[in-house]
Parts: C-alpha cells; sequence; structure tokens
C-alpha cells in the first residue's frame, strides 16, 4: 500500500524529512547490531558449552549404537572457526526479538494503523512456530541421527559368558556408571555409557589431581564411523533452518489468504493433495531414509496446514485490520463468528 507523508513524522507529529529517515535508519542499524555482537561474544567465551549442547544428540546416539564418543577436528582452526560459527548464529537467533523490534521501530510511523495489526499478529505467530520446529528436531535428533548410524554397524563378534567360579582368562577391567572418585596413576576403568576406556595419569600438575585420558572402543567391523565436528554442525544448522521454514506453512497460508489467492474452501478441497505436499517435503529434508521418520515429520506438517485453516477462519483480513481476532475466535467456538473469510464465487452455499 503506498504512503504518504502524513504518516512519515516523527515523535512530534510533524513530517520528517528525506536526512532524517537516513539519520533514524543509521540509529536503528546501529541499536541492532550492539546487541547481538555483544551477545556473540558472550557466548564464545562459553562456547564450549553451547558446543557440547548442540553434540549431545550425536554422543547419544553414537554410545547407543556402540560407536567412538569422539568427533574429530582435521585442522589446527577448525574448533575456532567452529566455536565462531556457532556464536554468530546462537547470537543472531537469540537476539532477533530485538532486530525485528527495531526493524518495527522504523516502519511502523510509515504503517497505517490496521497494518501495523496484521504485523502485531504474524510476527509473534512466525516466532513460537520456529520455537516449536526447532525444539521438536532436537528432541528428535538422537532417535534420526541412530537410525543413520545404525546403516554402518555390523555384527559385533560375540563371546560365551564364562561361569562365575572359571578362571579369569586375561585382566579385567571394572566397567562403572561414572569417573570413580579417586584413582592411582595409571588405573583404567570402562564407562558403561559410552563404552570408552579411560585411564588415569599424572600429568604433573602437582595439585595432587591425575588427569583422565580416554581411549575409544567400537564394536568390531569394517566400518570405523568417526565424524567431523564442521560437518556435523553444517549438517545440525542447515537441517534446523530447513525445519524452521517449512514450519512457516501456516504464516505462508494466512498472507496468501489475505490477498484472496486462497480460501477456506478451497484449502479443505485440496486436503489429500497437501497431504502428498507434506510427504514430498517430509522425504526432502529428512535426513533419513526410513519410513517412520519421514511420517514422524509428515505428520506435524499436515497438522501445520490444517493450523493454516483454522488461523483462515478465525482471522480473516477485516478481522485482523480491525483487531478483532480474540473476539471472532470466541465466536468462531459458539457458532457465530463476527467476521467471515473473502468469499468467492466458488463459495455459494458453503457457509
Amino acid at each position: 500500500m503506498p504512503l504518504d507523508q502524513d504518516h512519515l513524522r516523527d515523535a512530534a507529529g510533524g513530517v520528517m524529512p528525506f536526512g532524517a529517515h537516513l539519520d533514524e535508519l543509521r540509529s536503528r542499524l546501529i541499536k541492532a547490531l550492539i546487541v547481538p555482537v555483544a551477545l556473540a561474544l558472550a557466548v564464545f567465551m562459553g562456547a564450549s558449552h553451547v558446543r557440547g549442547f548442540l553434540v549431545r544428540p550425536l554422543m547419544e546416539a553414537l554410545a547407543a549404537e556402540g560407536q567412538p564418543t569422539n568427533l574429530q577436528v582435521l585442522s589446527p582452526t577448525e574448533s575456532l572457526m567452529v566455536d565462531l560459527q556457532i556464536s554468530i548464529w546462537a547470537a543472531v537467533v537469540v537476539s532477533l526479538p530485538w532486530i525485528l523490534w527495531q526493524l518495527w521501530k522504523f516502519v511502523a510511523p510509515g504503517l497505517y494503523s490496521h497494518e501495523r495489526r496484521f504485523a502485531r499478529f504474524l510476527v509473534p505467530l512466525s516466532s513460537i512456530l520456529a520455537i516449536a520446529g526447532l525444539t521438536g528436531l532436537y528432541l528428535a535428533m538422537p532417535y534420526m541421527l541412530r537410525v543413520l548410524i545404525a546403516f554402518g554397524n555390523e555384527a559385533p563378534r560375540t563371546v560365551a559368558l564364562a561361569a562365575p567360579d572359571a578362571a579369569p582368562g586375561g585382566p579385567a577391567v571394572p566397567v562403572l556408571d561414572a569417573d570413580p572418585a579417586s584413582a592411582r596413576p595409571g588405573e583404567l576403568w570402562v564407562m558403561r555409557a559410552d563404552s570408552q576406556l579411560r585411564i588415569a595419569l599424572d600429568a604433573g600438575t602437582g595439585d595432587g589431581r591425575l588427569e583422565v585420558h580416554t581411549i575409544p572402543t567400537r564394536v568390531e567391523g569394517s566400518l570405523a564411523q568417526q565424524y567431523r565436528l564442521q560437518e556435523y554442525v553444517d549438517f545440525l544448522l542447515f537441517f534446523a533452518a530447513a525445519i524452521a521454514i517449512a514450519f512457516q506453512m501456516p504464516v505462508a497460508v494466512l498472507l496468501l489468504g489475505w490477498v484472496g489467492i486462497l480460501d477456506t474452501r478451497m484449502l479443505r478441497t485440496y486436503r489429500r493433495h497437501a497431504l502428498l505436499a507434506c510427504a514430498i517435503i517430509a522425504a526432502v529434508i529428512s535426513p533419513t531414509i526410513d519410513a517412520f521418520s519421514m511420517v514422524a515429520l509428515m505428520i506435524p506438517l499436515y497438522l501445520l496446514y490444517e493450523l493454516g485453516i483454522i488461523l483462515l477462519s478465525v482471522a480473516p483480513t477485516q478481522a485482523v485490520a480491525e483487531g478483532g481476532v480474540i473476539r471472532n475466535a470466541l465466536g468462531s467456538i459458539v457458532g457465530r463468528p463476527k467476521y467471515r473469510g473473502r468469499r468467492t464465487d466458488a463459495d455459494e452455499g458453503d457457509e
């Protein structure tokens, strides 16, 4: 919608000249960058903890499949660059509400009151959908990674369990659930959770404490599954971006409905086609090729399609423009909505 200068006003109510708009833009850009830059520095100081949080699903999947729970770093700068990458992405994601707020403060004076209501409705909805998608991804990631890792596993070699009174056939290493509180130099034990062999060594620090070194073990086979830190982080970020975009389906449905391209009758008529499209999208963005993972991703995508229909029913263009979404939603529950979606020739008789 074209804007006139009556809506481009400063805080005092006067029309802002073009130079004042440039100053305002520069001020908002500086303010928008301050928070993510500060957050990036703060996250970088504790990047190891954030990195540990991101790689935890992979560690759990590797341990569950009897593989070494270690990631490879193939260059001296790789861990540094990964930490920088994680810090930047984390800072942008966390500070995104602040960035959007600064953008809103810049464009809001040039919008009509009903146009502001559309933005206030869409931005929180989009953020909630993205957070829901990323949370579900993090919770489901250990299973999906375990399925991928299982494709490279081979049947382990086994030996018979010795009788309790049989003579030991070799040195026995204790299997523990946690590191011992104290140990002697050279003492060995195996962690039950990740099957790694650990040895306590005197590092000569002089404080009476021993360093714990690990020796990865794996199920015997011809394939050794060892993953690179950079490749895993790239894979995780790419998949997270795909999920965040896919979960914006209700927002896309609302926008297309508001401009008159879609309506609720059309969306209900083509439910089967939407289900097929969700299945194709799930097959494309799913990192695994098993049917269960694709179905598990297809179901929430289709539910988001249905959510778009519901939102378009309770939040048609006029309801949002006049600020009556909540009132219309309450009316829809009792069967008496105040606002209805835009009607077309194909909607005759569709009540």
